[in-house]
């Protein structure tokens, strides 16, 4: 299927290999530059010197969501928009989306969550690749717009159809603004035009994929509400074993405190524990609850009024994980890592549950507060710049990492050696990143199960599902910043170690 039949069209092959070599030619050099400037940042600079480097990562990251956009809409004006069905289990896919760009708005002082009905247990059949390009798009303009709060990706499904809704509580728009939203190359005024630095394509490329999808897009906004971009698809149902649950539950019934929580963390965190059988509740007036969900930039004193009425488990960010001594000093019995994953928040609730502790001994560990002290890393990449920069970034939060210049490297690392995950390059010499995944996957069981991210410059639906269907646990685009990427590496080797 696609957005419209080409099929006189010899050339659609060659423009098709054009744009892919041409974006990864550029965005090679680019990631270099953004990459080193994110740890140059990192480092003792003078004011001066700081306002330099963080004017190099703001223009070059504008440059980068130019070219991103610029690319993708050649590529649709050049091949259309082809659909490929599979089956998806959609909360998991939108909670990728929002893992991958919660560093964003971290840094922003945002958060990015995901609330799901009930109903989405069962697997979808869609495009996974486009929906998952839908998202990103939506997302990231909410984040870049919004300055205090934060944004919640709201999913339901009425009948066969699939309702996303990306709210934020950022500016809104006017009503004469929202007429030329979607048009490309226009924005909604000219004062965005400076905060964003594209050309107004972002909203056009996803209503041309929901259209493609045979869904419709709608805004709902005004100047000072926020905005809620709603998009509406049709799927197909495939439905799933009922009872499947992931990891361990506690029995229902708890009774959840939520304090000092941004309002899209309550509705995300509320409809899990809701889904769950248990009682979210948001700052009592009587403190009779079981366990208290918190924000870790609270007060000091107001943790440990929380902790002393009952076990207090506190919401960090991943680069937070310095202070988890501090946290635990002032009461807290475990963290959770924001953004929130259902089976992580039922699995902690169940192990406090079941073994009684006031405190999580491995979570808040007086001898290693940081996890990667205890984490190996592969870096594949032939990219000797790219190399570098994952090794110094994971090097500088404690983890060992070992390199690979090709796939085949990567592949005899794998054999002779043990790691927590693996970085894969995709595009490398003697062996590409998809056919070493493939044979990882081939090993032996203690050897195929490492968590295994792709990376590319060139991601799109396709490529993403290749390295899928290849093996990748996760896909994620260069350039991965300092905190995007040790963001990545703590989560998935957090998740190695909790299931193991």
């Amino acid at each position: 299927m696609s957005e419209q039949a080409r099929p006189s069209e010899p050339n659609v092959g060659v423009e098709q290999r054009f744009i892919a070599s041409v974006s990864h030619e550029i965005r090679t050099p680019l990631n270099g530059i953004l990459g080193m400037a994110s740890l140059l940042a990192e480092t003792e600079l003078t004011p001066a010197q700081a306002d330099y480097v963080s004017a190099i990562r703001q223009s070059g990251a504008r440059l980068l969501d130019l070219l991103n956009n610029v690319l993708d809409y050649a590529r649709m004006d050049a091949t259309g928009v082809d659909l490929e069905l599979s089956d998806v289990n959609l909360p998991r896919l939108a909670q990728d989306v929002v893992e991958l760009l919660s560093p964003r708005a971290h840094q922003r002082g945002l958060d990015v969550c995901v609330r799901t009905t009930s109903d989405l247990n069962d697997t979808i059949r869609l495009d996974d690749g486009r929906l998952r390009q839908i998202l990103f798009n939506l997302v990231g303009n909410a984040i870049k717009f919004t300055e205090q709060g934060g944004v919640l990706v709201d999913m339901e499904t009425r009948d066969q159809t699939l309702i996303i809704r990306v709210i934020d509580s950022g500016p809104g728009l006017s009503q004469q603004d929202q007429r030329k939203l979607f048009d490309a190359f226009g924005q909604a005024d000219a004062s965005h035009r400076g905060r964003d630095g594209g050309v107004g394509l972002g909203l056009a490329i996803v209503r041309r994929l929901v259209t493609a999808m045979n869904g419709t897009i709608e805004l709902i906004s005004d100047v000072g509400i926020g905005a809620c971009f709603r998009v509406s698809l049709p799927i197909e149902r495939v439905p799933t074993e009922s009872g499947r649950t992931e990891g361990n539950r506690p029995p229902p019934g708890l009774r959840i405190g939520l304090a000092g929580l941004s309002a899209p963390l309550v509705l995300s965190i509320s409809s899990m524990l809701t889904h769950a059988g248990h009682t979210p509740l948001v700052l009592p007036d009587d403190g009779d609850v079981d366990f208290w969900l918190s924000d870790a930039s609270l007060a000091p004193s107001q943790l440990k009024k929380l902790a002393a009425s009952a076990p207090l488990i506190t919401l960090i960010r991943p680069e937070d994980r310095a202070h988890v001594a501090q946290l635990r000093a002032q009461g807290s019995a475990a963290y959770l890592m924001r953004p929130v994953r259902t089976v992580s928040l039922l699995e902690r609730l169940d192990a406090l549950v079941r073994n009684g502790v006031t405190t999580d001994q491995d979570d808040f560990g007086d001898d290693a507060p940081v996890r990667g002290t205890r984490s190996r890393v592969l870096v594949a990449d032939d990219n000797a710049v790219n190399a570098l920069l994952a090794t110094r970034t994971l090097e500088k939060a404690g983890y060992t990492c070992i390199t690979a210049a090709t796939g085949a490297e990567a592949l005899e690392a794998v054999q002779t050696s043990d790691f927590d995950i693996i970085l894969m390059d995709l595009r490398m010499p003697v062996m590409d990143g998809f056919e070493a995944m493939r044979q990882v996957r081939a090993l032996p069981t203690e050897k195929n199960s490492i968590p295994i991210i792709a990376i590319s410059a060139e991601i799109n639906p396709h490529v993403e599902r290749a390295a899928r269907l290849a093996g990748a646990d996760a896909v994620a685009a260069k350039p991965l910043d300092a905190l995007t990427l040790r963001s990545i590496v703590e989560r998935w080797t957090d998740t190695r170690t909790t299931h193991s």
